[in-house]
């Protein structure tokens, strides 16, 4: 793997995109590079780019996440950017790397990562990357609990490279935590992937989106993440979202399947039944009736959609609020 088969990705690709292609094959050569040192053993690659090699996702990435999987040890972290600059020089391009310790200070538990950033110039980019290809490499040293991991295989130039990753559920977690708990930090790219998700039909890792939010955020709870998500729809800039995306697409069209009905139809409805049973036990101690929360929103649209099993759970509501509205009534 050379500076050739960099440049080659990115003819290949139509103008608008060559510097996103040529950035996803300097990507794939780093990633073949940490392989053959045996530095990815210790993470599992996750997030947009990660969907993107292994999975064909249709959209282009822009950095590389990883979980760090290793418990005894972190002394391997110290080869990455060693290892990523020798690559740079193989591949015959000028190469800038800068590690980055962190601490995430407004989590609720300690979170340290550890970030590379880098950038690769060459004269041969300058068609399409006049100021070189920028790309982090992002690890995660503190992840939640409960990951379901994986090995992927990925052809890079001709050759296999296999690499540690993690389940698509725990996938799709990662970014479900991002879209319920980041508020502030809204991209189109998340959305974007949670949509192609659910259109593969997958389904998140609820225990490991339970620790991944008590690490971050007080609430939502993992369990009802469907109703928050669609709540959260709802207030979501779409023209901003398809704004971020539209760059990143191989489909400019796909594009048109960013906004609130879209994800609104392709988002599920809390499990009615498991509800019901806990509705008939807790009665009116169960958590849902004792604050405002966007799941009794859910079983009342579900119940006017004819759902059989919404309807159970809106008549135990109803049941327990009366009951509870008879015994607070002073007698005459």
């Amino acid at each position: 793997m050379d500076l050739d088969f960099i440049v080659q990705a990115a003819k290949a690709a139509p103008l608008h995109l060559r510097q996103h292609a040529a950035r996803e094959a300097l990507q794939r050569c780093l990633l073949a590079a940490l392989a053959r040192q045996g530095l990815l053993i210790d993470v599992a690659f996750i997030g947009g780019t990660a969907l993107r090699i292994l999975h064909q996702l249709p959209r282009y990435s822009e950095d590389l996440d990883f979980i760090w999987t290793n418990t005894q040890s972190e002394e391997s972290l110290g080869k990455w950017s060693g290892t990523l600059k020798r690559a740079l020089s193989r591949i015959g391009v000028a190469g800038i790397t800068q590690p980055a310790p962190a601490t995430q200070v407004d989590a609720l538990v300690e979170k340290r990562s550890y970030a590379i950033h880098l950038v690769a110039t060459s004269p041969a980019f300058n068609a399409f990357a006049r100021n070189g290809l920028q790309i982090s490499f992002e690890i995660d040293l503190n992840p939640p609990a409960h990951t379901e991991r994986e090995t992927r295989t990925m052809q890079i130039a001709g050759d296999q490279v296999t690499t540690p990753t993690l389940t698509l559920p725990s996938l799709m977690t990662g970014k479900l935590h991002i879209l319920l708990t980041r508020k502030d930090r809204e991209k189109g790219r998340d959305w974007f992937d949670y949509a192609w998700y659910r259109r593969n039909n997958i389904l998140p890792n609820v225990p490991q989106l339970q620790k991944a939010i008590e690490q971050t955020a007080r609430g939502p709870e993992a369990r009802y993440w469907m109703s928050y998500l669609r709540q959260r729809a709802r207030t979501v800039d779409w023209e901003t979202i398809r704004a971020d995306i539209r760059p990143f697409l191989e489909n400019q069209d796909d594009v048109r399947q960013l906004n609130e009905a879209t994800i609104t139809s392709l988002t599920p409805y809390p499990h009615f039944e498991s509800i019901t049973a806990e509705l008939h036990e807790l009665k009116g101690q169960h958590p849902l009736l004792l604050t405002e929360n966007p799941v009794i929103e859910d079983i009342q649209q579900a119940a006017l959609e004819g759902d059989e099993a919404a309807w159970e759970t809106r008549f135990a509501i109803e049941a327990i609020t009366e009951t509870k509205d008879k015994n607070q009534t002073p007698p005459l």
